[in-house]
């Protein structure tokens, strides 16, 4: 009989050990799923955090073409506002012509000839 109980003891003890060994495995694999666990929430959170920086980022550079097709509109018409006016202004050469023209009705430039001055040409040419 006492064999039956060394080898049954035997077996207790074998039973029980597998059973520690196992129980150890599973919290080793326990462990090693949380730490994959909060590796994935981290990716997740970082995943999130770029996401929503990106569309910020998205978000401020169409403001900033917003901003910019404004100005080009803008410079738009300023330009052709200052066309009209330079098309409505006299040109240089027009300008220097009626500077001309008035130099030439300017009394005050132009030498005129008195009566008595025609009449003493006159004489001068007379034989």
């Amino acid at each position: 009989m006492k064999l039956g109980t060394d080898e049954s003891g035997n077996l207790l003890n074998e039973v029980s050990n597998r059973l520690n060994d196992n129980t150890r495995r599973i919290r080793v694999l326990e462990e090693r799923l949380r730490n994959v666990d909060r590796r994935v929430n981290k990716a997740e959170q970082s995943e999130i955090l770029d996401k929503n920086q990106a569309v910020k980022e998205v978000r401020d550079v169409q403001d900033t073409l917003r901003l910019m097709q404004d100005r080009v509109a803008n410079l738009e018409v300023d330009i052709q506002a200052a066309h009209r006016d330079i098309k409505k202004s006299v040109a240089h050469t027009e300008l220097k012509e009626i500077q001309n023209y008035i130099d030439l009705i300017n009394p005050i430039l132009t030498k005129f000839v008195t009566k008595k001055e025609v009449d003493e040409m006159l004489r001068k040419k007379s034989p």
